[in-house]
């Protein structure tokens, strides 16, 4: 595979809980081991499965001046992306996340944590990246500099792909510009004003870009080129164990298949296929040898659309 991704977002370290939601309310209380201390953030764990899938990946993004931002950086490095895009916040703690993931469901609730005055992203981007980069892909969080990085991406004719977690005027600013959007449901519903699929994705397209999915979560997920026929495409049988970094890892997966010239339709295939596999696993990152297969499966005999 020639060239590389720039990731553009937020990272964070993770400790995740194994609880009962169902009991989680006001005044509860129950007893659950030590967390599992991870990182995470939406960019780097799409970051991870991409570099695990093959790509040469490059983040950007603010990493604090703590033991937690030490940990950060050691992982990146550990994972084989280069953090030649990090921005130091200097004297600042990391952000954290705090993720109760349900024993039974797998599914999960998220409290992060970030100082008020965390710097955001500068959006400054080296000239040795912007030519290594042949597709950036953006978290939907660090707005402003995003749609810098993406204005700049068109010029040069670089493919850019964005996440929308939620609707903001920044948000809906930066859909305008991309190349593909892959939104979960309930944002792209906020947009459309409706559920039904169609005025969704039509939505979408009337904000811009060329490419449009709709992340339905354990219902699959629906997509469209602009002003062509939908198509569907169901969640990949699993057993859920988390499905923490489940949208991260679908995103990546689109990404990757794309880049390796695959069809929409097939792309949207790989990407549930790579979402089913995290949702299979503990934590929101699969290992190497998971996405090398993962990457290995991915082949012209297998395509369902040309």
């Amino acid at each position: 595979m020639g060239g590389g991704v720039l990731c553009v977002g937020r990272n964070s370290v993770d400790f995740v809980f194994n609880v009962d939601l169902g009991r989680v309310g006001p005044d509860s209380k129950q007893r659950t081991g030590d967390p599992a201390v991870l990182i995470g953030g939406q960019c780097v764990n799409a970051a991870v499965t991409l570099a695990g899938l093959g790509c040469a990946v490059f983040y950007a993004g603010v990493v604090g001046d703590d033991v937690n931002g030490t940990h950060v950086m050691a992982f990146l490095a550990e994972r084989g992306i280069d953090g030649i895009g990090v921005q130091h916040a200097r004297g600042m703690a990391n952000p954290c996340a705090y993720i109760l993931v349900d024993k039974v469901t797998g599914e999960r609730c998220i409290v992060e944590t970030a100082p008020e005055a965390y710097p955001r992203f500068n959006g400054k981007i080296s000239e040795a990246v912007w030519t290594a980069a042949s597709y950036v892909y953006f978290d939907g969080h660090e707005e402003e500099a995003s749609l810098s990085i993406a204005r700049e991406a068109a010029r040069r004719g670089i493919p850019t792909l964005t996440d929308a977690e939620i609707a903001t005027d920044g948000t809906r600013s930066l859909l305008a510009l991309v190349d593909t959007a892959i939104v979960p449901r309930a944002t792209a519903a906020e947009i459309a004003g409706s559920g039904i699929h169609g005025d969704m994705l039509t939505a979408l397209a009337e904000l811009g870009g060329r490419r449009h999915v709709v992340t339905l979560g354990g219902d699959g997920a629906v997509g469209a080129l602009k002003g062509d026929v939908p198509i569907f495409v169901p969640a990949q049988p699993c057993v859920v164990v988390d499905t923490t970094g489940a949208g991260d890892a679908f995103h990546a997966g689109f990404l990757f298949a794309d880049m390796e010239g695959a069809p929409f339709g097939n792309a949207m295939i790989f990407a549930a296929r790579v979402a089913a596999a995290v949702c299979a696993t503990p934590g929101p990152s699969l290992d190497r040898g998971t996405l090398a297969a993962l990457a290995s499966s991915l082949n012209r005999e297998t395509w369902l659309y040309e």
